[in-house]
């Protein structure tokens, strides 16, 4: 007989989300007088090109990919200052020889996303006159803006969707950083997808947790135990085979949508269940369309996801 062992240790969340979603038709708008005359190399994570791109049709290509286009203009322009920060952050630590000489990628696990005009066309179809002019508008309203922490740059991050508190950055990466630290984000839990479920055999659990390096002491035991979770619902530590693993490993492993993530199982499959999208540190994207939509402006979002920082005018590209 299976025998399965799964010891939790869990700490609480908390929290509410999103509504619908506007429109409004017309061409683009004029070019911004900051950044039109600006170029960024950008490395083509789909194509392996670098391409020389005018800082202000990236912005709008980023925004475009990274956040719906329903989502409420404030919180495109929110969008848009963490973006256009983490650009130049990236501008000025140099070409990157990783990126053959580009500054920042289009692969949204390493940087972020972007769209051509080619491609958002492809997306929206006829409604691409409506919902570029409102994101060209968002990103005039705010692209001439960037956020620092005791007068640097900060590193920008942003996710689609917390569990309703965002993660403080130690908790994911390696590093402590102040301004990037647990906040509440409660429009997050009405989200569409807020919670997913994945599961797998135990079979094929067993086979891929061997091939990282978990140990079974026969094909029908299952050890999962030692469940550790930070405040804000990620999972820090598993123990799975005798190996600890981090969720963010466990995310990587299975294509899951968030390491916020709860294991069961029966004598047939593994479940994992699944608050969240994305590495859940920063500003929120699902969040900061909750929070425009009840009267905050970008610098109120900007503010309370990124804690004690400045936004301040950014006179050219960098």
């Amino acid at each position: 007989m299976l025998s399965i062992t799964i010891s939790l240790i869990i700490c609480p969340l908390g929290v509410y989300t999103v509504s619908g979603m506007p429109s409004g038709q017309v061409p683009e708008t004029e070019e911004n007088n900051i950044t039109d005359t600006n170029i960024i190399k950008v490395f083509r994570a789909d194509t392996g090109n670098v391409e020389e791109i005018n800082f202000r049709d990236y912005i709008i290509g980023v925004v475009a990919a990274e956040m719906p286009a329903e989502f409420h203009s404030e919180a495109l322009s929110a969008l848009t200052v963490a973006a256009s920060t983490l650009a130049r952050k990236n501008f000025l630590e140099g070409e990157n020889k990783a990126l053959s000489g580009a500054v920042i990628s289009t692969d949204p696990a390493i940087h972020q996303a972007y769209m051509t005009k080619d491609e958002m066309e492809e997306k929206w179809g006829e409604d691409f006159g409506k919902y570029y002019k409102k994101i060209a508008e968002a990103v005039d309203n705010s692209i001439g803006y960037s956020i620092t922490y005791e007068g640097e740059l900060i590193t920008a991050a942003y996710h689609a969707m917390s569990t309703g508190i965002t993660e403080s950055a130690e908790n994911v990466w390696s590093g402590e950083l102040p301004y990037l630290v647990e906040t509440e984000s409660e429009g997050d839990r009405l989200s569409p997808k807020y919670e997913t479920t994945v599961s797998v055999t135990n079979e094929e659990f067993i086979q891929t947790m061997s091939e990282e390096g978990a140990v079974f002491s026969d094909s029908k035991d299952i050890h999962i135990k030692d469940a550790l979770y930070t405040n804000a619902g990620t999972l820090k530590s598993v123990t799975i085979g005798e190996k600890t693993f981090s969720g963010e490993s466990l995310r990587q492993i299975f294509s899951l949508r968030s390491p916020a993530i709860r294991l069961s199982a029966d004598e047939k499959e593994i479940t994992f269940t699944v608050k969240g999208y994305g590495h859940g540190v920063g500003l929120s994207q699902y969040g900061a369309d909750y929070y425009a939509r009840q009267g905050m402006t970008w610098e109120e979002i900007i503010k309370h996801y990124y804690k004690g920082v400045d936004i301040v005018k950014a006179d050219s590209f960098t």
